[in-house]
């Protein structure tokens, strides 16, 4: 567009210096030399404050661009460095969170029960005090019943369940609302079996202040845990 907007002023230019010598003034003199700047100054400065015009039109088109493509740049750029932020912090979420999960299956390995049929440890010790609970949860008071095994069981049997207490409240604080549903059933995919079970005994026929991590997560509310509720009511 400029380069054909300057040949355009170029041939004005030129057909007015053809006019004015060859049309209107063929007898030319020095005394005309003041004529000719006259007319040729009245023409060209109109031009040229016309070009001077469209340049600055086009020089504030050109930083207008500019800046929108900067701000859209910027833009972009945060949004990039949101995208980034946020799976950082979801990395180290999940990290942090196998870690807790991987702490508590750790712990059940030191877990035990002692029995007049012996001691049990591990996956064993949490197998024989449902079994146990389950052979005399009717004849007995179930409050009562849990306490005596407890007292019989060691601290770690019971610690499995503070340590998924605590990752449960690691989700239940950190994790976003759109991930933590998903989350909560990997955690709990993660429980064995028998330790959801004692869960459901907690929960039934205690007062266990980490329960509220559980209730907090919605895992009780769960039809999965919900047979084990019933049935160990």
């Amino acid at each position: 567009m400029k380069r054909w907007l300057f040949i355009g002023v170029g041939l004005l230019i030129s057909a007015m210096y053809t006019t004015y010598f060859y049309v209107v003034g063929k007898d030319f003199s020095k005394g005309d030399l003041g004529p000719l700047g006259d007319f040729i100054g009245g023409n060209i400065n109109p031009l040229l404050t016309f070009i001077s015009v469209v340049l600055l039109i086009d020089t504030v088109v050109i930083q207008r661009i500019a800046t929108e493509d900067a701000k859209a740049s910027e833009v972009e750029a945060r949004k990039t460095i949101k995208q980034q932020s946020d799976l950082a912090a979801k990395q180290s979420f999940e990290s942090s969170l196998f870690n807790l999960i991987s702490l508590s299956l750790n712990e059940s390995k030191n877990a035990s029960i002692t029995l007049k049929s012996g001691r049990y440890t591990g996956s064993q010790a949490f197998g024989k005090y449902i079994e146990v609970f389950e052979s005399l949860m009717v004849s007995q008071d179930k409050t009562t019943l849990l306490s005596k095994l407890e007292e019989l069981s060691s601290d770690a049997l019971f610690d499995n369940l503070k340590n998924f207490s605590i990752a449960f409240k690691f989700i239940n604080d950190y994790a976003s609302s759109a991930d933590k549903e998903n989350y909560i059933s990997i955690t709990l995919t993660m429980m064995p079996t028998s330790l959801m079970q004692l869960l459901c005994i907690a929960y039934n026929h205690s007062k266990w202040p980490i329960l509220l991590n559980f209730e907090k997560a919605g895992i009780f509310d769960r039809d999965s845990l919900k047979l084990y509720i019933n049935h160990f009511l």
